[in-house]
């Protein structure tokens, strides 16, 4: 599996690949400008007006939103520095000698975007991404939308139907941007997805009535 994923990143996630389709290199810059909680915090406002939500529904949708990106991003830290996983940029320049026979080398890899300073496994922004998601999920309903993202340069995607579409999109944007290997994308949506179920079940719960 990691050999697997180590010739994806490779192969489409260079600052000169050929392999990289355009709407790809589009949404590397477009997730690489944009944080999981301006990106969610925007779809959220979005999704409720269409819904008519009244202040007290909003405020407990968006606080849960908010509760679930800062603790999904809390453990994908404390994951993080546990494994301290090298990044694509370090793994390929040294893939010669790394101990597995099928990851060739390249010692002149570069990534498409700058690689951030912190380990790989699992991904920042899939955890909080996904743990949004789940949250929107679960008060708006995961397909049949219409949302109109876009970053604080100017940077915007086209509409997004359903919010897997927006998960896809992120997990792409590390891989093709040469930041990520495909398995700490998925690791951090299985930990976003989990985070997100324990604070939906377990926070800001109605009183029961007799209380």
């Amino acid at each position: 599996r990691y050999a697997k994923d180590y010739l994806e990143v490779k192969t489409v996630g260079s600052a000169t690949s050929t392999a990289r389709p355009q709407d790809r290199t589009d949404v590397a810059r477009f997730y690489a400008s944009v944080s999981p909680s301006h990106l969610l915090n925007m779809a959220a406002r979005q999704l409720s007006m269409v819904r008519g939500d009244s202040l007290s529904e909003n405020a407990w949708a968006l606080a849960l939103l908010n509760m679930a990106v800062s603790d999904a991003l809390v453990v994908s830290f404390a994951t993080k520095y546990t494994h301290v996983l090298w990044r694509p940029v370090t793994a390929i320049r040294a893939g010669d000698s790394d101990g597995n026979p099928r990851t060739e080398g390249d010692p002149s890899f570069t990534p498409m975007i700058t690689t951030p300073c912190f380990p790989a496994y699992p991904s920042n922004h899939a955890s909080g991404t996904t743990s949004g998601l789940e949250v929107l999920r679960r008060v708006y309903g995961s397909a049949g939308h219409s949302l109109l993202l876009s970053s604080a340069g100017g940077l915007t995607r086209p509409p997004y139907s359903s919010l897997k579409q927006i998960a896809d999109d992120v997990d792409d944007a590390r891989v093709y941007a040469g930041i990520h290997f495909r398995f700490d994308q998925e690791a951090g949506g299985r930990l976003g997805r989990e985070v997100a179920t324990y604070v939906y079940k377990h926070n800001l719960r109605k009183l029961d009535a007799s209380e």
